[in-house]
């Protein structure tokens, strides 16, 4: 039988594989998120002292990584099932929730000097080395493929295989490597450590996965800025949000270095840039999202300090009127606040979105002229010139409609 010019059972087919895929992508995601609810309720059972602390780092890290990148892979996929850049991003989320149940258990055992079942000392070995593979699948991978899912060239290949066996080799030769375990609540000895020869090649192994993990990582970054130098078009646009995204997550990180919590969530700047960069870049003018932040940035910086320094000095000098220093400091920001962000606002245009600063001034000076014009085919040439500076159109053209 045949619909719309089709075989009836090729369009079945399609939609049970379309139906596959959503299956997929939620189940990948459905997981993630058991992982770290049934992190919670371990938590809520078994970690005494139970404090404020524990629970907020506990939701920074798993909103930061697992659910983050979870979520951001679940949308992806669904809508871009074909791009297998959002199915790297949820494997990614999942792999950094698999030690996120036994994370507590095995913390309450060391912290009480309890000997460790195996299964926490298989907990302890993958907690120490999992955010290798994590990293390979929602870093080095995305940046291989970024914007089409497609590599650059087929010699690229041997970085995409070293960036999914260094982990592997690393993690596994690693684990059986002496030593001790340096991301358990306390340093503890390796529970599968060997000695002699055959450590030593556990080691020799975990190095060598290490090295490949990174130099893949390292060749990624090469392969995103020799794409973005030969991008055109489209295809530049979207590198330029993946860039704004690894920028705003090394700031981020600059940033939090006083403070996990920030650390964790800067992160998050590399795949939301690349969500965006495949998903719908066209709703955002980035120049324009660069220099409004900037411009806030600098206007809140250029209002906050000063407020900081005049209140406590205007407090002291009139002992007694705290209030109404503070009230006429506030009165003052907010009075110099739209004049200082429109004279900022020019400055930050000016630098970062040179575009629309040339196009405000072409049109203050038309409106300038038009005051003065009065030949109407002089005025008609000059509007088309405007339009087609500011606007650049494909084609332009003025009716005038006859009195």
């Amino acid at each position: 039988m045949v619909a719309d010019g089709r075989p009836m059972f090729e369009e079945r087919g399609v939609s049970m594989r379309a139906s596959a895929r959503t299956l997929v992508a939620w189940g990948l995601w459905a997981a993630t998120v058991g992982a770290c609810a049934a992190g919670l309720v371990v938590t809520l059972v078994v970690t005494r002292p139970l404090t404020a602390g524990v629970l907020a780092d506990g939701a920074a890290f798993a909103l930061a990584f697992p659910l983050g990148y979870a979520t951001i892979g679940l949308v992806l996929s669904l809508r871009r099932p074909a791009n297998p850049i959002g199915w790297l991003f949820a494997a990614s989320g999942l792999v950094w929730s698999l030690t996120i149940p036994g994370d507590p258990w095995l913390s309450q055992l060391i912290l009480d000097h309890r000997p460790l079942p195996l299964a926490a000392q298989l907990a302890a070995v993958v907690g120490e080395f999992n955010w290798a593979p994590a990293i390979a699948l929602g870093i080095t991978l995305p940046a291989l493929l970024v914007p089409d899912g497609q590599l650059r060239s087929r010699r690229w290949r041997l970085v995409v295989a070293a960036a999914v066996v260094g982990p592997v080799i690393g993690m596994v030769a690693a684990g059986f490597a002496p030593g001790q375990l340096e991301e358990t609540v306390i340093p503890i000895a390796s529970p599968f450590g060997l000695t002699g020869v055959a450590g030593t090649v556990a080691e020799v192994v975990g190095s060598i996965g290490l090295v490949l993990w990174l130099t893949s990582m390292l060749a990624a970054l090469v392969c995103l800025v020799l794409r973005f130098r030969a991008s055109r078009g489209t295809e530049r646009q979207q590198l330029r949000w993946v860039v704004a995204g690894a920028a705003g997550a090394v700031a981020g990180l600059l940033v939090g270095m006083a403070g996990v919590v920030m650390t964790y969530f800067a992160v998050l700047c590399v795949p939301a840039g690349v969500a965006v960069a495949v998903l719908r870049y066209r709703l955002w003018d980035l120049d324009r999202l660069v220099s409004r932040t900037v411009t806030y940035a600098v206007v809140t910086a250029l209002l906050i300090i000063p407020y900081l320094l005049v209140v406590p000095t205007t407090s002291k000098l009139v002992e007694g009127s705290g209030s109404l220093a503070v009230a006429a400091a506030t009165l003052t920001v907010a009075a110099l606040f739209q004049p200082l962000r429109r004279r900022v606002q020019d400055l930050v245009d000016r630098r970062f979105n040179r575009r629309r600063y040339d196009a405000t001034r072409t049109v203050e000076g038309f409106a300038t002229r038009l005051r003065d014009q009065v030949d109407l085919d002089a005025l008609n040439r000059q509007l088309l010139a405007v339009v087609d500076q500011t606007m650049q159109p494909t084609r332009a053209s003025l009716w005038l409609r006859a009195q």
